[in-house]
């Protein structure tokens, strides 16, 4: 008998547009090739109107896939209209209302309930809060933190995408059964060489906090200290922007926006950039890089999650002095751009291919099947 599982996501997945969205997609489709029949449930909370704009098109992504998209609905008025029996439940979404899972079980009684953090979110706004000194956003912090912690007790199993936030968060909620399941990206097939590249690229959607920080920290900190050392160098801000990031533009600072395809960038500049200084997670666009062979210099907020060794894998700086050095450093070495360049590949290949995430996918769902049977049999 077909097993079936039902997504709950914020929209239909745009993997042009955001990791989530990625991490969303790949989860489904590795779900879908082990035999699961999957629906994808869009409660409709867009965080920029471009998602909305796109919905027919992501809704026929989901369909070359063999994946249902339901939705724009509340998950809670769906089940009630449907008389379909899931499995289990993907929620990869923080509930509005504090009787949500409740609610939930309710109507889908012998469903298994798997919690997708995607990131601990409280753990960046609490990091930005710091940097910021605002009680503000320290307040939306915690409330924050509360929610992610009551939905990971109430979950049967609880996704983190790294070790650190699997330690953390077994800290704070021992109740909770938390499985790391990163995120799944396919390296590129070309050897890279350095040869005719030039630029820095930092790739991010700048709608969300910590890259519109970084590209700010970057302009204001980092760049005026590099610029002497690479003239005629630019860097390119690519990835959904803001009016913030936007006003950043300069003869050197190019903001491109918003593009369908990143490859063309990834193959012809000279290094990536990770300037965050806060976030969470593991960061989508650091481990894309590196899978196209482009060597990056990061954070080390940016490199959490990622088992990149310094110096070997990628260039990982704390201080916008230390950043700048390793961009002057990289952009002239040919001999280290290229070991950083294979060894960041092998990296994506050895820790997040489809192989090693289906691995842990298929243990999860094995063994969520098994603990529903026993509960159902008892």
């Amino acid at each position: 008998m077909t097993r079936r599982l039902l997504v709950i996501t914020h929209t239909f997945p745009l993997p042009d547009l955001d990791g989530a969205s990625l991490r969303s997609l790949r989860i489904m489709q590795a779900v879908r090739a082990l035999g699961w029949s999957v629906t994808n449930l869009a409660t409709g909370h867009v965080f920029h109107p471009v998602y909305t704009a796109r919905f027919d098109e992501a809704r026929t992504l989901l369909a070359s896939h063999e994946i249902e998209a339901v939705g724009p609905i509340a998950p809670l008025i769906y089940l009630d209209q449907i008389a379909v029996d899931f499995d289990a439940i993907w929620l990869a979404v923080v509930p509005g209302t504090a009787n949500f899972i409740d609610e939930l079980r309710r109507r889908a009684p012998r469903a298994i309930l798997i919690f997708d953090t995607i990131e601990l979110t409280f753990v960046s706004m609490l990091r930005a809060a710091r940097l910021r000194r605002s009680e503000t956003l320290l307040q939306q912090a915690r409330n924050v933190q509360a929610q992610q912690l009551q939905i990971a007790a109430a979950a049967d199993y609880t996704l983190v995408v790294t070790p650190e936030e699997a330690e953390l968060l077994q800290r704070l909620c021992p109740t909770a059964q938390v499985r790391v399941l990163s995120n799944i990206h396919t390296v590129s097939p070309a050897q890279m060489s350095p040869a005719g590249r030039r630029d820095l690229l930092f790739v991010g959607n700048f709608v969300h906090m910590p890259n519109r920080d970084a590209a700010q920290h970057f302009v204001a900190d980092i760049w005026p200290q590099v610029r002497p050392h690479l003239p005629g160098a630019v860097t390119r801000f690519v990835g959904l922007p803001t009016p913030a990031v936007s006003a950043l533009a300069a003869p050197d600072i190019i903001v491109t926006g918003h593009v369908p395809d990143l490859a063309p960038f990834y193959v012809t500049s000279r290094l990536a950039i990770a300037p965050l200084r806060f976030g969470a997670g593991i960061k989508g666009k650091v481990l894309e890089a590196m899978s196209y062979g482009l060597p990056v210099v990061m954070t080390p907020v940016a490199a959490e999650g990622a088992h990149t060794r310094p110096d070997e894998d990628a260039l990982i700086a704390a201080t916008p002095a230390e950043f700048a050095a390793a961009i002057v450093r990289l952009y002239h070495d040919d001999e280290l751009w290229r070991r950083l360049s294979q060894n960041g590949q092998a990296l994506v290949a050895s820790w997040f291919s489809v192989d090693s995430i289906q691995t842990v996918l298929t243990e999860l769902l094995d063994m969520a099947m098994r603990r529903k049977n026993q509960e159902y049999n008892c």
